[in-house]
């Protein structure tokens, strides 16, 4: 009764994108012109002064976007849609106005003016990889988008989805995409000290490297980043103050947003576009 009680609460925590991290003296983002202005400080201002880089050692094996890279940086008409559950959905955060796709939107926008982007975040919380799939052809194919990115794995785990059948559900997407000429970046799991002690992520992470490995597509490391964030100092991820849970979720997906717009841009430079064949990962 014990054990089925603790795992049905951390399902409910994981399912809602909540991770009961911390970032001290944060505010989010756009703290400086939206609604959590007073919440902004001297630390937080220093923090974003500081920034939430990423070291290229995350990116550098990783196959790279030629066709969205070179749009982006040609100043031409780029979709993207963000697939994925509640953490995409950014509700820790108080919506999807403050989730990493809308941050991300900003960050490629800010960077690159010309080009003109949408980012359409489908995410839909607590859906599998197989319902996501089930929905391809009609959520995200429909809207002919450039690049689809592509978070799951989280439910599964949550709700022990049979790894072969997690397996398939990711070819079977990654095949429609690309029939449908798109491209596409894989997110695995985000990071957290407590989660990670009750529900086994490692056995979905290690399935979503070896597809991406065996398709040649990128694989966001949302986990490994978030831990080397962790253990930086940058965030403190045992924090008991749930109070600043909104501004810490906020403040780590434009974090991730940013992240995304250096992934997704790499070698793409103002009217000259990026290389026409793809790096491999030996990761």
């Amino acid at each position: 009764m014990a054990a089925t009680f603790l795992r049905s609460t951390i399902g409910l925590i994981a399912a809602a994108g909540i991770w009961l991290l911390s970032l001290p003296g944060t505010a989010p983002a756009g703290a400086t012109d939206g609604p959590f202005r007073s919440a902004a400080s001297a630390q937080d201002a220093a923090l974003h002064g500081q920034g939430c880089d990423v070291p290229t050692s995350f990116y550098d094996t990783e196959p790279t976007l030629p066709k969205t890279a070179e749009a982006i940086a040609n100043g031409q008409t780029v979709a993207i849609v963000a697939l994925g559950s509640a953490s995409t959905l950014g509700r820790a955060a108080g919506g999807t106005d403050f989730a990493w796709p809308a941050r991300l939107a900003v960050a490629l926008r800010s960077r690159f003016p010309a080009a003109r982007v949408t980012v359409d975040n489908r995410a839909v919380a607590q859906q599998t990889s197989q319902e996501m799939v089930a929905l391809l052809d009609s959520t995200v194919i429909a809207l002919k988008p450039t690049l689809v990115i592509w978070e799951t794995g989280t439910t599964d785990a949550v709700h022990s989805t049979d790894l072969d059948e997690f397996r398939q559900a990711i070819q079977d997407g990654i095949d429609r995409l690309r029939t449908a000429e798109v491209e596409v970046v894989m997110m695995d799991m985000q990071f957290s000290r407590r989660t990670h002690a009750v529900i086994n992520f490692e056995r979905y992470e290690s399935v979503l490297r070896e597809i991406t490995n065996a398709n040649n597509i990128p694989l966001f490391r949302r986990h490994d980043i978030m831990y080397h964030w962790a253990e930086s100092g940058l965030f403190d991820l045992m924090t008991e103050d749930h109070a600043k849970l909104h501004l810490v979720a906020s403040r780590l997906y434009d974090c991730i947003g940013q992240a995304m717009a250096d992934f997704i841009t790499r070698g793409a430079h103002h009217g000259v576009s990026t290389p026409a064949v793809s790096s491999g990962s030996n990761k």
